[in-house]
């Protein structure tokens, strides 16, 4: 019986190459380069949201009083109109003192009300910042977001419904299904809430327990 051996040299060699065409090459040896990501932590996500907070806040707080501002001076030095309708069939309606001082609190009523949002979200990542998120006032500041929300959708609803209602021709009346996508948005507050609620429970349980 006749065995054939391979020397050393060569098996070590062909085992060298089987190895060599098994692996794949690597980015670096062709002189790619992954892009390398940021390294993100709460700690900066925290902080880019509280930057993004303030100034949501105080671009909304200053346009509730310069909007409803503009708006009055407008009537009072200028004529403010409305085109209802479009082409030859246009008329032009100038806006009695009743619709400007309706637009003027709306704007006011609106902007307020998200500025309000923000600076309660503002407060929220507050606690975030300082690794308190289930805080108890946590939980009542969400409900007053949902509820600011709420206040805020079906404001702007009721308005354009009046102003269709009115002014015909301004614009196209709002349909409900306008408040389905919001009611939702209310919906996932709430429970988001709740879930603030049973971690601010289970913390106050283990501090006792502790």
């Amino acid at each position: 019986m006749w065995v054939r051996r391979t020397p050393r040299g060569i098996r070590a060699w062909t085992s060298g190459l089987n190895e060599a065409s098994m692996r794949f090459p690597k980015t670096t040896s062709l002189g790619i380069r992954p892009p390398s990501l940021p390294h993100l932590n709460l700690v900066s996500i925290s902080s880019v949201a509280s930057t993004a907070c303030t100034v949501a806040f105080w671009v909304l707080t200053v346009g509730a009083v310069l909007i409803p501002s503009a708006v009055l001076a407008l009537k009072l030095f200028g004529t403010p109109v409305v085109t209802a309708g479009t082409g030859e069939e246009a008329i032009v309606i100038p806006l009695p003192w009743a619709y400007v001082l309706l637009v003027a609190v709306a704007a006011f009523a609106y902007l307020a009300t998200s500025a309000l949002i923000f600076r309660l979200l503002l407060r929220i990542v507050a606690t975030l910042r300082v690794g308190d998120p289930f805080h108890p006032l946590n939980v009542r500041r969400l409900h007053q977001i949902g509820a600011a929300f709420a206040s805020v959708t079906l404001g702007v609803w009721v308005g354009q419904f009046l102003v269709a209602r009115f002014v015909r021709g301004a614009m196209s009346p709002p349909s409900l299904f306008d408040l389905i996508t919001p009611s939702f948005a209310v919906v996932i507050i709430v429970v988001i809430a709740e879930v603030f609620r049973e971690g601010a429970r289970l913390r106050r349980e283990s501090e006792l327990t502790i």
